[in-house]
């Protein structure tokens, strides 16, 4: 490589190998990474300088890991280095549809490799094996102004700036694109229409088959689709405490002994959960259900020692078939993310389950029937709705 991006900030760098020297400028916003040139015998490693830095200063724990051969000295039977395969991320809220038609739900999003090319993927849901991946989408179509969603047989990427391009869902074929004139806010389904919301608040029509404008009604139907978007999901959506009134839900202070900052509301019947922190001691995540004001039950989310687990961060939740899960952070970062689920009911804890012990950056919560998808910085894992019970991943972590 003689170029590398951060998977988090996206910063570029250039890769310094002192091979010749050169008196060329360097490239404004990049920054020089200086390694041991290959045939001097030496381990390989990377002097960071000003890239540790900037991404220190950003609150950013990266680093970028140069690999050895795959064998020891020790012989071509020796054991394979830790890392020395090939890696690939994923970095996307998963998204859910039977993409190849065997009634299974797989698995759609944003993939990448470590030398930062990305590109959207569809995995098999019973095994996470690859199904069929996209051409390598352009810097706009990663940025975090995209938007992505699957809806009426199409995948829909949308890059930041208002260029919706639409594949088919069985095959990941490019099918047709179109301009918005303005930045994306979300997708939705229409009545026989892709919705596309753009950021002024106008809906925009578009064909399925061939992405062709079509005409809305000012209060045209918008329901809820697999998408990017962590605030929607069919089924369900996360709605902040200013919106609490307008719901008929429970004030910020009104139940006793929390304070609830979001709230997960299905879009049936049923009811709807409350997401926050105890009010009173020590700081603690907790949920609640509620039957409009009425507190249905309320609990601690960890099911291990409350005061071994992080309080901070986003209130992320996902619900199905009367199920509600619940990811949390444990305080010592080795310990990695947990995911609690509940019957949302009675309230009854049903499982509790350490997802893993690397990074603890989320990338977004989907569900299904039978599987619950939880994706963090460079992987998604997959566990049984029903039980907790690890199926399978797709990617790898750092």
């Amino acid at each position: 490589m003689d170029a590398v991006t951060c998977q988090y900030c996206g910063a570029r760098s250039l890769i310094d190998r002192g091979r010749k020297p050169t008196t060329a400028p360097i490239p404004q916003g990049m920054h020089v990474v200086r390694v041991v040139p290959p045939s001097s015998g030496a381990a390989p490693f990377i002097v960071l300088g000003a890239v540790t830095s900037m991404m220190v200063a950003g609150g950013v724990a990266g680093f970028l890991l140069m690999r050895a051969p795959a064998t020891s000295a020790a012989g071509a039977g020796a054991r394979p280095l830790l890392g020395s395969g090939p890696r690939t991320y994923f970095g996307d809220r998963p998204m859910l549809a039977d993409v190849n038609g065997d009634g299974a739900t797989d698995v759609i999003g944003k993939s990448s490799i470590p030398a930062g090319e990305e590109w959207i993927a569809a995995y098999d849901g019973r095994d996470g094996k690859p199904i069929w991946k996209t051409a390598v989408l352009t810097k706009d179509a990663t940025s975090h102004e995209a938007r992505r969603a699957v809806v009426a047989g199409r995948v829909i990427s949308i890059d930041g700036l208002g260029k919706a391009q639409a594949y088919d869902l069985r095959t990941g074929s490019p099918s047709w694109s179109v301009s918005l004139g303005e930045k994306a806010k979300r997708v939705c389904q229409g009545n026989g229409v892709i919705v596309v919301e753009t950021v002024d608040e106008v809906k925009h029509g578009l064909e399925p088959a061939t992405g062709a404008r079509r005409q809305l009604a000012k209060d045209a139907a918008c329901k809820p689709v697999p998408s990017s978007n962590a605030d929607e999901a069919p089924g369900y959506k996360l709605v902040g405490w200013s919106e609490f009134d307008e719901l008929g839900l429970p004030s910020l202070h009104e139940i006793e002994g929390m304070t609830a900052h979001d709230a997960l509301v299905p879009s049936g019947p049923g009811p709807r959960f409350l997401l926050g922190r105890r009010s009173k001691g020590s700081q603690v995540k907790m949920v609640a259900a509620v039957d409009k004001k009425k507190v249905l039950w309320k609990d601690v989310v960890p099911g291990v020692d409350p005061l071994t687990t992080k309080v901070m961060g986003s209130d992320e939740a996902a619900y199905e078939g009367g199920l509600l899960v619940v990811p949390y952070d444990m305080n010592d970062s080795k310990e990695g993310t947990r995911l609690a689920c509940f019957d949302g009911g009675t309230g009854k804890r049903l499982w509790d389950v350490q997802v893993h012990k690397k990074s603890q950056v989320s990338s977004g919560i989907s569900t299904s029937a039978n599987d619950v998808f939880y994706a963090t910085w460079t992987a998604v894992y997959v566990f049984s709705l029903k039980t907790g019970q690890l199926r399978y991943v797709i990617g790898t972590e750092f």
